[in-house]
Order: C-alpha cells, then structure tokens, then sequence
C-alpha cells in the first residue's frame, strides 16, 4: 500500500472455511455448495490484479487452513474447465507471488509450496513468479522474521514491483 497500490489482505487463519467435500455441485453450476466465508473471498481475490501467498512451511507445505483455502477453488476449476466460462470480466494478466519462511534449512523446504502454486495459479488466471518471490530458512519462532537482516527491505522491494505492474 506504500507504493501507491490498494492492498486486500485476507488472513485465512481467521477464517472459518470447510474444506471441499467433493460434492460435484460446482461441476454443474461453477459456484460452491459450501456456505462459509469463501463466499465473501472468491470475489476479492478474483478481482485482485497481483496475489501474495504468505506462508509458513509445516512439513514442507502450506498449512491446513491454506491448503483448504485453495481445495475450495475447485469451483473455479469447474467454472473454467468443465463450463468453460471465464473467472474475470478482463483477461488482464495477474500475477502470482509467495512469501514463506520455515524452520529448516534443508534445500527442499520450499518445494511442495512451489508445486502446489505452480498448479493452483493458473487454475484463476494468474502466472507464479517464483523468481520474485522471497523464502526464507531458519525462521522459526514467532517473530523471528522480523529480525532477519534483509526480509523486511525484500517484502518493500516486492511490493514495490507489484504496485508497478511487474
């Protein structure tokens, strides 16, 4: 929001969100059965012009209530593949950036992170840029981000570039 852009920030984890039951509804409709507050997100999110996925690694992935969050887009897969109709009234190119920190210095922390958004992205129209996106190892402790020597001037620096379009 510094650099001129409006930001939507949405906090999953203080969201009340079931995870997809495999219900087949949306297969028929392109809209989710599932009456929760994914009903106020889909919108918000399919209207943003940039997405940041904000993260701690468990485990190598996301967390549950992440992983659920993106599980409950399978109405806009349905929408877009099965009704072949379009998530957005533009065609505009989104793009798509993580921000993660795990506990681990192991080479492959984050790389289910990068598979499950390299396959969920382009589900709504938006391409990862991986290369952009900033991770961070050995960030364990609650807190522990904000004392890391470069990660707070990396997320400005991110931003920046997304309020810039690039």
């Amino acid at each position: 929001a510094g650099a001129g852009a409006s930001c939507d920030k949405i906090r999953v984890c203080e969201l009340k969100i079931s995870g997809c039951m495999e219900c087949g509804a949306c297969e028929k409709t392109g809209v989710c059965a599932i009456r929760d507050d994914m009903q106020d997100v889909f919108p918000r999110f399919l209207a943003a012009d940039a997405v940041v996925i904000a993260t701690p690694i468990f485990f190598m992935n996301t967390p549950s209530q992440m992983k659920a969050f993106i599980d409950r887009f399978q109405c806009q897969w349905s929408k877009k593949y099965l009704l072949k109709q379009p998530l957005r009234e533009t065609e505009k190119t989104r793009r798509g950036y993580s921000i993660a920190i795990g506990g681990t210095k192991g080479p492959s922390l984050f790389n289910g992170l990068n598979l499950l958004l390299k396959c969920f992205f382009p589900i709504v129209d938006i391409e990862y840029d991986e290369e952009k996106s900033l991770f961070y190892r050995s960030v364990d402790e609650k807190g522990a981000i904000m004392r890391h020597e470069t990660a707070a001037d990396d997320a400005r620096r991110l931003g920046r570039l997304i309020a810039a379009g690039e």
